[in-house]
């Protein structure tokens, strides 16, 4: 099934913070379709009287869980920018940063 933009292509969750994988289809000035990719990290929290929101704004406590999100969500782009060069392979079996260094 396409993908229809209604919702996260992908998210990555640590605790209460959240990285979630946006898929942008635009339209070059050739005409062709294409898409780029966007990551909004937010925090959700419990308002006393509203129930659940989310924010963008993160305590000191969020930072290292939002890293470990977001660096998720980059090998996550990395794999479909594999995935789209016809290199096939499972994500969840995927390690892109193991390569490094070697």
């Amino acid at each position: 099934m396409p993908y229809d933009g209604s919702k996260p292509e992908k998210a990555f969750k640590v605790g209460a913070v959240r990285a979630a994988v946006w898929e942008n289809r635009r339209l070059s000035s050739e005409g062709k379709t294409f898409s780029s990719y966007k990551v909004l990290v937010e925090r959700t929290y419990k308002d006393e009287r509203e129930g659940f929101k989310s924010t963008g704004s993160l305590g000191v406590d969020d930072i290292p869980k939002a890293i470990l999100a977001l660096s998720k969500a980059y090998e996550y782009l990395l794999y479909r920018k594999q995935q789209k060069n016809g290199e096939e392979d499972d994500f969840e079996n995927w390690a892109p940063l193991s390569d490094i260094g070697t």
